[in-house]
């Protein structure tokens, strides 16, 4: 048996893959259609052509589509995204509705393994979530997310958990996230993959499991899209230059369900090769020693915009950077 977990992907254009790859999962960050009606107040993300065969030289196995994207161009465009999926043979969990469960779990079998594959996307990424009425992505409940691992344990050989969480360009794990992952190892998950902060962030062993906070941008090249439509029409557009950062990802290697090893690779705007990266180690301990070290990041951040485009700060940002809530 060989998978390989793959982090945030987004194709605008098809891109060069220098690294071996076996049968792949990855996150699925945007429709594979713009036809529907767009999603109100956000940035935008969907294309017209999905670009993953060009790229991957073949289709994965499965794709995770719990996020803050997939639903950006409404029903219309999720529903187009699911006839491809299913057209290429290509499954998918983490998205759909209360009636089908978001998809969740899907099993795939590989060497005569039963994998569960269970997705869920944090309320803080701002998801677009289904219900009973409407399609979107799977709600991260703890509750609901134990339920649905003891329900997969009995007739799975391995559970994987894919979390859409955390907070975007930050390299560590919030507390409370490191209390859930916890909290899923101990209800019966073997490995938990983590993304939506476009970075890598720390991993830890937990029981002799393993816990991928944040696997990073695998593919996601800058991006100049529309954004903000109002319910008549897109107020403007969001640009992105993604920064040395958010080319870098973990590839995690599952070759046995006892066996699990993991790659780095950086992505240089056209092509993606092996290379080593630094992969961060704190995790931290309370919200506290969190926050502190967030908020030293956002004026650091602050700086570096400045730096990049010069101007007039307004009062909101001063007192931001001053650390000022009032």
């Amino acid at each position: 048996m060989s998978i390989n977990f793959l982090g945030d992907v987004f194709l605008d254009n098809a891109y060069a893959i220098d690294v071996d790859l076996d049968d792949y999962i990855f996150n699925l960050e945007f429709p594979l259609s713009t036809s529907g009606i767009p999603a109100k107040n956000k940035i935008n993300l969907g294309v017209e052509q999905s670009h993953i065969f060009e790229t991957f030289k073949k289709f994965p196995l499965a794709v995770n589509l719990a996020n803050n994207h997939i639903m950006d161009y409404g029903e219309k465009s999720f529903s187009e995204t699911l006839a491809f999926l299913q057209k290429h043979d290509i499954a998918f969990f983490g998205a759909g509705n209360t009636q089908n469960n978001f998809n969740n779990p899907c099993i795939i079998k590989k060497d005569k393994k039963k994998i569960a594959l269970l997705g869920y996307s944090c309320p803080s990424t701002h998801s677009v979530f289904g219900s009973d009425q409407v399609n979107g992505s799977a709600l991260l409940d703890d509750e609901k997310a134990i339920e649905d691992i003891q329900a997969c344990r009995a007739s799975s050989d391995m559970v994987i958990l894919n979390l859409h969480w955390g907070d975007e360009e930050i390299r560590y794990p919030k507390p409370s996230d490191v209390t859930r992952a916890r909290k899923f190892i101990d209800a019966g998950a073997d490995l938990i993959i983590g993304h939506h902060a476009h970075v890598i962030q720390s991993t830890e062993v937990y029981k002799g499991k393993h816990i991928f906070y944040g696997l990073g941008n695998f593919i996601f090249p800058d991006f100049d899209v529309p954004a903000y439509y109002d319910g008549e029409k897109f107020q403007k557009k969001a640009s992105k230059k993604q920064n040395r950062a958010n080319k870098e990802a973990l590839i995690v290697d599952l070759s046995d369900v006892a066996a699990l090893t993991y790659r780095t690779t950086f992505f240089d705007g056209k092509t993606v090769c092996l290379q080593k990266t630094k992969i961060p180690s704190w995790i931290p301990k309370t919200e506290k020693s969190y926050r502190r070290y967030y908020k030293l990041w956002q004026r650091k951040r602050m700086i570096e915009l400045y730096l990049q485009n010069p101007r007039v700060p307004n009062l909101k940002q001063i007192k931001l950077f001053l650390g000022i809530n009032r």
